[in-house]
């Protein structure tokens, strides 16, 4: 009788699995490789793969409120011509989420090559990143930044 519970419960459990994509759980090293290559195609200006890193419902806040095209029109204006990301943390929130919590200090010049007009930035900053459904995607839906103060 055992052995019946036993084998009808193991069928049950398969039956339930099929169909069914669990997704594994991701590293760390994955989710911090994931910002610091959105911040190094920003630096490069290649927007074509900055656009893809991010949902289409992306949501930016800072000192405003930003959607994934203002952020994109903003990098059209200023390059990112430095940056570098401290005290990098991931948290893995499930299977298809995760967040990077950093320090980033990074310059922007917003001007010409012959008036260049730099911009310092010294933030702390939040990234959320999620695995799109059913697939090995992962894209930014969320990021903050706020000054550090000195």
């Amino acid at each position: 009788m055992r052995h019946l519970i036993l084998l009808a419960t193991a069928a049950a459990l398969s039956t339930c699995s099929v169909g069914q994509t669990v997704s594994a759980q991701p590293e760390p090293v994955e989710i911090v490789n994931l910002e610091q290559h959105l911040w190094t195609t920003m630096a490069e200006g290649n927007f074509a793969t900055v656009r893809s890193l991010f949902t289409k419902d992306f949501i930016e806040v800072d000192d405003h409120i930003q959607a994934v095209d203002a952020l994109l029109i903003n990098l059209k204006h200023c390059k990112l011509e430095s940056y570098e990301l401290l005290d990098l943390q991931v948290r893995i929130l499930s299977s298809d989420s995760a967040m990077t919590a950093y320090h980033v200090v990074n310059t922007f010049n917003c001007g010409t090559a012959d008036k260049p007009q730099r911009n310092n930035y010294d933030n702390n900053s939040t990234t959320v990143w999620i695995r799109q459904p059913g697939t090995s995607k992962w894209q930014a839906q969320a990021h903050t930044e706020t000054p550090v103060k000195p």
